[in-house]
């Protein structure tokens, strides 16, 4: 059977990470594997550079929250008289419902909630991700596999693929979600692993005993691709994985020990990083004095986001963007308190367990080591599909 002719199975599993391979027999059976390198960040990077190809510092999604005053959809607070003499958590989570409701978004978070950044400061803020992954435009100037298999008349079935986070209806997707013909691309989509590994490790039983779960419905699923159309293609890979946390660190209280107050600032957080924007240089210099305290990380200079495909958005993810070392995690960010989140990622690329997994039937892989770019090159290549010109991946099954 050609190439071409040959369907491809590819199953995505959010946040697995080599180790985890362990509690999931079947995949460990598989005759080809290899690391598969992520990228600093989280999934909103991830994703566009698994689905299109091409780097962040191209495509441009580096965190969900950015700097964006003339899109924010927090624009008509502008016109609420003394804001903050209201600013308080439940008036937040108000104006975030509000909000919401009115937003036109389809991305796979939407609007998230917001809750640890004044109300003077929404006004300033919007999400970077505005459609969901497999929509035409999510990523303008960068087509993601499923529109250049639309664009090719390709068809195809996705199962799992679902708004808003992980959850059963995912699950019963993937296991039970009928195919009445075997397409020429199938994708399953497992966002299990990720909420999991965040909440008990992916070292923890309750991890574990899901792992197992999910390996023994990809078998179930490769079995029936075996009895419908004999010979056909799997990928099987991750974006990226998972290291337990050991240190917690309070923002807020880090600017007060040095009589100081984060608030003062514009500023987003996230579990891994603090970014900040300044109205003088001497604003930048007090926030760097305060960052040199904390031995647990440092900011990050232009050469390491260079060499890690990120790129700041000329300020707009932050005009200082102050990283922890892998194992550590702020207390208290723009989402919320993380006080249930005993793994995390997003930590350099170099940590070991940032790791994801690349797994495959076809041939041995090419490359030691996968990147993420690779994964539309690669699938393109296995559909019998030329591969565009210009991407960052290239295909590493020969």
């Amino acid at each position: 059977m050609s190439r071409s002719s040959r369907p491809v199975l590819t199953v995505f599993f959010d946040g697995l990470k080599p180790e985890g391979l362990t509690s999931m027999p079947f995949l460990s059976s598989m005759p080809y594997r290899a690391p598969l390198r992520t990228l600093l960040g989280y999934s909103i990077a991830c994703h566009a550079s698994m689905y299109t190809g091409v780097y962040p510092d191209r495509h441009g999604l580096w965190f969900l929250w950015q700097r964006s005053p003339e899109t924010s959809p927090f624009a008509w607070l502008r016109k609420v008289p003394l804001l903050s003499l209201v600013d308080s958590l439940p008036a937040r989570l108000g104006v975030h419902k509000l909000t919401a409701s009115r937003c036109p978004y389809t991305s796979y978070w939407g609007l998230p909630r917001i809750v640890n950044l004044p109300l003077r400061y929404w006004p300033e803020v919007d999400v970077s991700e505005t459609r969901y992954w497999d929509e035409d435009g999510y990523v303008p100037g960068y087509p993601t596999v499923f529109e250049r298999l639309r664009a090719a008349q390709v068809p195809y079935d996705t199962l799992g693929l679902h708004r808003g986070g992980s959850g059963p209806h995912g699950i019963e997707a993937v296991e039970h979600k009928p195919l009445p013909t075997i397409k020429p691309w199938t994708y399953l989509f497992v966002g299990e692993p990720d909420g999991l590994s965040h909440r008990y490790t992916q070292e923890g039983p309750q991890t574990k005993a899901m792992l197992r779960r999910l390996d023994q419905i990809v078998e179930a699923r490769y079995r029936e691709f075996e009895s419908r159309v004999g010979e056909f293609d799997f990928i099987a890979y991750s974006d990226h994985g998972h290291i337990a946390i050991e240190d917690r660190i309070n923002p807020y209280e880090l600017f007060e020990q040095s009589a100081d107050d984060l608030n003062r600032y514009m500023h987003l957080i996230d579990a891994g990083y603090l970014r900040l924007w300044f109205r003088t240089p001497e604003e930048r210099s007090q926030a760097e004095r305060v960052l040199a305290n904390v031995p647990q990380g440092y900011i990050l200079d232009e050469e390491t986001m260079a060499r890690e495909h990120v790129d700041p958005g000329e300020g707009r993810y932050g005009e200082l963007i102050f990283y922890l070392n892998a194992g550590t995690i702020f207390s208290w960010t723009t989402f919320g308190y993380g006080r249930k989140q005993r793994s995390m990622h997003g930590y350099l690329p170099s940590h070991p367990e940032s790791d994801g997994v690349f797994i495959t039937n076809c041939s041995r892989p090419t490359e030691k080591v996968v990147q993420l770019v690779d994964i539309l090159p690669t699938l393109l290549d296995r559909l019998g599909l030329p591969v565009p010109a210009g991407l960052d991946g290239q295909p590493v099954l020969a």
